[in-house]
């Protein structure tokens, strides 16, 4: 039998987290099945929220077959800027489960807005998500922050003596210069703060302009090696090093690294789209591409445009103007700027 009873110390897991976890549905739809009755726990019907179960020691059904246990993954990602950072979006934008493929259903461990790139943690692992994101463990994450101009000595230490945002004073541990690149001015900043845009605002109040954002670091974990849109396991030493940083033990570690699958060379990549100043240009660029991953090289002359078929400019029926030029007619030459027709 679950244990049905709604002590939040209690041991177990609630029983929808264990189903998203296991790549039933996500938590919301996981719900549903419950309420439902379409969910089992040792041959018995749950259709109460609140049932905690031992994710390990209880048999669980769903619409009469028995779903068996993820494999735990940590995974490490270089995100892209123009990638949202969830699961799923109602919108159909691009999210970094696009740049991710593996079977077990992971999901990314607190967020980088859409422009902003670089380390980004997935995992299925909750215990090991929700400390992550947890203040009380204090990981630092490593940001750069690429500016158009240089920040003036004061700037800088407005920063280090802390911002508020959000109604909250944020003490930086570290804000210094770089370097100057063909970019701009790079400005490390290392934070403990896990708050949403906390950087960006930051830097919104000390009137420095961001250019480009980007997280190198978040508690052991770097961007060492990893193409920018590409991902990897972490490492078994990664991994117990991030154990040990969010108070878990290396007992638990060396368990996690036995059972998990891991794909330790970068998978993937991402290169941007080139700009592209008008819009009617996509569709152009679009049928270069094309034309080069077939291997076409040759140029084609552009065909001569026949004027009874185009804008009436040109050789007419009656031969008319044959340099192919438009001519303004008389009108519009007596035409004053903004003056009636």
């Amino acid at each position: 039998m679950p244990d049905t009873e709604k002590n939040p110390q209690q041991e177990g897991e609630r029983l929808q987290r264990v189903l998203a976890q296991r790549g039933v549905a996500s938590r919301r739809a996981s719900e549903d099945l419950i309420r439902e009755g379409r969910v089992q726990v040792n041959d018995v019907v749950v259709t109460e929220l609140g049932t905690r179960v031992h994710p390990t020691k209880d048999r669980i059904v769903v619409d009469g077959k028995p779903i068996g246990r993820q494999k735990p993954r940590y995974l490490v990602l270089n995100k892209p800027p123009g990638f949202i950072t969830t699961v799923s979006d109602e919108r159909s934008r691009w999210t970094v489960m696009d740049l991710v493929t593996v079977p077990e259903r992971v999901y990314p461990v607190g967020r980088l807005d859409r422009e902003t790139q670089g380390l980004l943690l997935l995992t299925n692992d909750g215990d090991v998500a929700n400390r992550v994101m947890h203040p009380r463990y204090k990981l630092t994450k490593e940001y750069q922050v690429i500016t158009d101009r240089r920040p003036s000595n004061g700037q800088l230490q407005e920063l280090r003596d802390g911002v508020l945002v959000q109604d909250k004073l944020v003490i930086p541990d570290e804000v210094r210069l770089l370097r100057e690149t063909p970019e701009g001015v790079i400005i490390k900043m290392v934070i403990h703060e896990g708050m949403f845009h906390v950087v960006r605002q930051m830097m919104d109040k000390v009137n420095i302009t961001v250019v480009k954002l980007q997280r190198q670091r978040v508690g052991p974990l770097s961007l060492s090696g990893i193409p920018l849109g590409a991902w990897r396991d972490l490492t078994p030493g990664e991994l117990e090093q991030l154990f040990q940083a969010i108070g878990m033990s290396a007992e638990e570690a060396n368990t996690a690294n036995a059972r998990r699958p891991m794909q330790l060379d970068p998978v993937g990549g991402y290169s941007p789209p080139p700009k592209i100043r008008h819009p009617k240009r996509y569709a152009e660029v679009a049928r270069h591409r094309e034309r080069l991953e077939q291997g076409v090289t040759t140029n084609k002359r552009r065909k001569p445009v026949d004027a009874r078929e185009g804008t009436g400019f040109g050789q007419g029926a009656s031969g008319g103007n044959r340099s192919g030029k438009a001519r303004s007619s008389q009108s519009h030459r007596n035409r004053r700027p903004g003056g009636s027709r």
